[in-house]
């Protein structure tokens, strides 16, 4: 009885064995780590991913847009036409000014005068219109440079003159309600429009002719001594 019961346990041990020797050959399996099958498929795959990804570097990816260089036209071109329009401006200034009645810059210049005689007050507003009857008297002796005889040229001629001396008594009464130094500066305008009416005399109608004479007796009160 004693001796099965011995060989039994003997059994039962050696089975318990069996099991822990099998058990410990598998986790040996598994703590040895991957497959070499595993092992070269995954290195495999790993070279194939890095060698799609990778870009040569003298080569640019093909979705990036070439840059395109403008060119010197291009570059300067906002320069150049600023340059246009400042000489245009500057021509547009040029020929306002030195334009005469019956030209289409003519109201223009009128109108900036007008401006500038209107933002002036005293002494600095009879300078403003001495000057505003030089102009009237430039512009009858161009007026008056044409040979051929012309209603509407005479017509512009009269209304130039009435101007000239409706500035001209302007000015002059401005100027005697000042100093000595104003009736200086009168007096030197009125030599000057007096030179420049004289030369135009010949060259007007028999109408205008009055005009610039009854104009020259005014201004020679501001040429006598004294005054």
């Amino acid at each position: 009885m004693s001796c099965w019961r011995a060989s039994r346990r003997l059994r039962g041990r050696t089975t318990r064995g069996g099991q822990v020797v099998a058990r410990l050959s598998e986790l040996s399996g598994f703590l040895s780590g991957p497959s070499p099958e595993f092992r070269a498929g995954l290195r495999e795959e790993l070279l194939r991913t890095h060698a799609a990804e990778r870009v040569p570097a003298s080569e640019p990816p093909a979705e990036r847009p070439q840059v395109r260089r403008r060119s010197l036209f291009a570059r300067f071109r906002p320069a150049l036409v600023f340059g246009v329009l400042l000489i245009g401006m500057y021509g547009t200034g040029i020929r306002t000014y030195h334009s005469v009645p019956g030209e289409p810059l003519y109201p223009l210049k009128r109108a900036a005068e007008s401006t500038l005689l209107s933002m002036a007050s005293g002494e600095e507003r009879a300078q403003r219109e001495m000057g505003a009857a030089r102009l009237r008297a430039a512009e009858t002796a161009s007026l008056a440079a044409y040979s051929t005889p012309d209603p509407s040229r005479d017509e512009l001629i009269e209304r130039t003159l009435e101007d000239m001396e409706s500035k001209t008594r302007a000015a002059l009464g401005r100027v005697e309600r000042h100093g000595q130094d104003a009736s200086t500066e009168a007096g030197r305008f009125a030599r000057e429009q007096r030179d420049a009416v004289e030369s135009l005399l010949p060259k007007l109608d028999a109408a205008n002719r009055k005009k610039a004479n009854k104009y020259l007796k005014y201004i020679d009160m501001f040429m006598v001594p004294g005054r």
